[in-house]
């Protein structure tokens, strides 16, 4: 995670972040409204550096100098050559996991293309939340295995919105059936007021933009 310290490159984040807020749904907005991003620490997760203007070319994915090898894969018995592309994904699985420390830590990202009546959701491993049509993926301490988060971030994480954020749970707890928990604007409210960890996708995939409160 690199620190975003330069002012031009900082203010340049911060309204990259509340743009892609602004287009999410109902968390991504209530985190908008109650959040003041002009505190706390900005930061990028990135697989490739990035310094000058690159940092700020948020829509833009960015090649390694050294790019991997393409991989033979097998998709409905016909071979193909896959070409992988670096990102920060397994730094973000950290982030997250390192994130849920005790009974109270909560995760939610939201899933900007799914609907509630989407037929996958009964097969998602993950813990699965309604807030009328939208869809979350909720992630509590008992879900801190790193495969867990991976399979999280693997179902919710879409182009061209991907919001999440690391706050702590309502007194009316955002934790039920795994497949069918119903989520209040209340509760969501609640959650964002406490949100001490925001972040969106960025470089076309292949990294994050996340903002750190100053409290935990």
């Amino acid at each position: 995670m690199t620190n975003v310290t330069d002012e031009t490159q900082r203010q340049a984040a911060i309204d990259y972040m509340r743009q892609q807020l602004g287009s999410g749904k109902t968390l991504a907005k209530l985190l908008l409204e109650v959040t003041d991003f002009q505190t706390g620490t900005i930061a990028v997760l990135n697989a490739v550096p990035l310094g000058g203007t690159e940092i700020m070319e948020f829509s833009w994915g960015h090649v390694p100098p050294d790019e991997e090898p393409p991989q033979h894969i097998t998709i409905l018995g016909q071979p193909f050559l896959a070409y992988p592309k670096a990102n920060a994904h397994e730094e973000f699985v950290e982030l997250i996991h390192n994130s849920l420390q005790d009974a109270e830590d909560l995760c939610l990202l939201e899933h900007f293309l799914a609907s509630a009546g989407d037929a996958w959701l009964k097969r998602a491993k993950s813990r699965v939340g309604i807030h009328e049509t939208d869809v979350y993926l909720i992630l509590g301490l008992a879900d801190r295995a790193k495969e867990t988060i991976e399979d999280a971030r693997s179902h919710a994480e879409c182009l061209p919105v991907f919001v999440g954020a690391i706050g702590r749970q309502p007194p009316d707890p955002i934790l039920g059936d795994p497949v069918d928990s119903n989520i209040s604007t209340g509760q969501l409210r609640t959650f964002a007021k406490t949100a001490h960890c925001i972040f969106v996708g960025a470089y076309d995939g292949e990294g994050y933009v996340v903002w750190h409160s100053d409290r935990r």
